[in-house]
Parts: C-alpha cells; sequence; structure tokens
C-alpha cells in the first residue's frame, strides 16, 4: 500500500490500474483490503483507489469526531490531492454515505455512483426502540453526574457494552463519537439531490442496510437502478464478487460510452 498526508491525517490507499478513475469507499470497520474483489474485478480497465479511511487500517484517526460530511470532504481533498478532479464512486455501507454526500453537495466531482448495500436512511422508531434510546440517554446522563466520582467512567463503559452495537463496542474514543455522529444523520433528504448515473446493488438477505433502503433510494435518486444480489447478505460483494463485478463493469462502460458519446 501507499501513504500520503492529507490534512495532517495518515491516509494509506491502494492505487492499481490506469484508466477513467474508480475510488473504493469501504464500510464501517473495514478498510481498502475489504474491497479486494471490487480492485481485481476493475484494476484491469480503470485506475482504481481504494482508501483506509481515517481511523481505519493503516490511516490515522481524524482529529475530532467526524460525520459523513467531514468524510466526505476528506475524501474529496484526497482524490484532489492524486490528481483527479471527477471520479466514479463506489460505496459500500458506510461508504456509501461518503458517496451520497459527494454526490449531492459536489455534483461535479462524481462522473457514476454505486452504492452497494449504502448506509444513509433512518431506520423507523419502533417503541421497543424508542424505549431502549430513551433508557440509554438517561442512564447516560445518571451516570455522569460528580457524586460517582470515580466509578463513573467503567459504568459509563459498562452501559455502552449493554447497549452498544457490535461496531460500537469495537471503537473507543474519537471514533466512537464519529460513529454516533454518522449514524445519527439520515441522508433521505439529499437523495434527490444526487444527479450522477446510479446503480444501485443489493443484498437480498440484508439485514443491516434492508433492501427496503435501496427501494427508497431507487426512489428518490432519479433516474437510479436498483439491482438485487440473489442470497446475499450485507457484504454483497463479497458473497457475489462474480455477479456484482461484471454489473459494476457493464455499468461503469455504459456510463464512459454515455459521456464520450
Amino acid at each position: 500500500m501507499a501513504s500520503t498526508l492529507v490534512d495532517g491525517i495518515t491516509l494509506a490507499y491502494v492505487d492499481e490500474g490506469s484508466g477513467d478513475p474508480v475510488v473504493l469507499l469501504h464500510g464501517w470497520g473495514g478498510q481498502a483490503a475489504s474491497m479486494t474483489p471490487l480492485i481485481l474485478g476493475l484494476r484491469d480497465k480503470y485506475r482504481v483507489l481504494a482508501f483506509d479511511l481515517p481511523g481505519f487500517g493503516g490511516s490515522s484517526p481524524p482529529p475530532v469526531p467526524w460525520g459523513a460530511s467531514e468524510y466526505a470532504a476528506f475524501v474529496e481533498r484526497a482524490v484532489t490531492s492524486l490528481g483527479i478532479t471527477r471520479a466514479t464512486y463506489v460505496g459500500h455501507s458506510f461508504g456509501g454515505r461518503i458517496a451520497i454526500w459527494l454526490a449531492a453537495h459536489v455534483p461535479e466531482s462524481v462522473q457514476a455512483l454505486v452504492l452497494i448495500d449504502a448506509a444513509g436512511i433512518k431506520p423507523p422508531t419502533t417503541l421497543r426502540r424508542h424505549a431502549r434510546q430513551l433508557f440509554y440517554k438517561v442512564a447516560k446522563t445518571v451516570l455522569r453526574l460528580p457524586i460517582l466520582g470515580a466509578r463513573g467512567p467503567a459504568l459509563q463503559e459498562r452501559l455502552a457494552m449493554r447497549f452498544g452495537s457490535a461496531d460500537y463496542k469495537a471503537m473507543t474514543g474519537v471514533m466512537r463519537a464519529s460513529m454516533v455522529r454518522t449514524v445519527n444523520l439520515d441522508l433521505t433528504v439529499y437523495l434527490k439531490a444526487v444527479s450522477a448515473p446510479t446503480l444501485l446493488l443489493w443484498g437480498e438477505r440484508d439485514t443491516e442496510t434492508p433492501m427496503a433502503d435501496g427501494r427508497k433510494m431507487e426512489r428518490l435518486i432519479r433516474g437510479s437502478r436498483l439491482i438485487a444480489v440473489a442470497g446475499a447478505g450485507h457484504f454483497s460483494y463479497l458473497d457475489s464478487p462474480a455477479f456484482v463485478n461484471a454489473v459494476v463493469g457493464a455499468f461503469l462502460h455504459g456510463t464512459r460510452e454515455g459521456a464520450t458519446g
């Protein structure tokens, strides 16, 4: 892997192949290596960049908690620093959040968009979910009271371990706070601003970002197309790499033909 310094942050990345640039953005907890099937499938025809996003893999964490907007701004600066002004962005899960933000806010930098099991749509709040969130917020507030003294931080961590998701539990400090900022932002309002040609690929058995999210994105992103990946879960590009690579390759070829024709 190569590395560079962007805004004081060490960025580790893969840069393979030549041709029109394609930027791969991994999901939360992943790294550039997580995107290996796509790198191998695209590098013969395209210049493929895959980043270890800040705080993951070999890249240093952000200096303060970031959300999707800060990650997107960083990615744009990183891509520009590598001599690229316009690229196709392929985002999986959390990487999809970043790609959506870029496409909606910096459309001139996005040639096309591929969203794979993308995050960004806030799930509906059920009564049970609401009660759980309310209890957690109240308990967290109580455990911050000075009366608890030195026991407070340890009790707060136990609470996080009890109620947090697996991704949340795996993080600490600035990255845990970044995750909270990220997942609390609903990107639905920005989907109508996406104008780039968009392909949506979704594992039909995805339970983390269910197929309903893909259908909603298809309705709101003009001209987008949703393709289900049979038998696949949240990591559809790993579950069915040959199928996903074929579909992505055909889509990119079509957008390139459209741009030149």
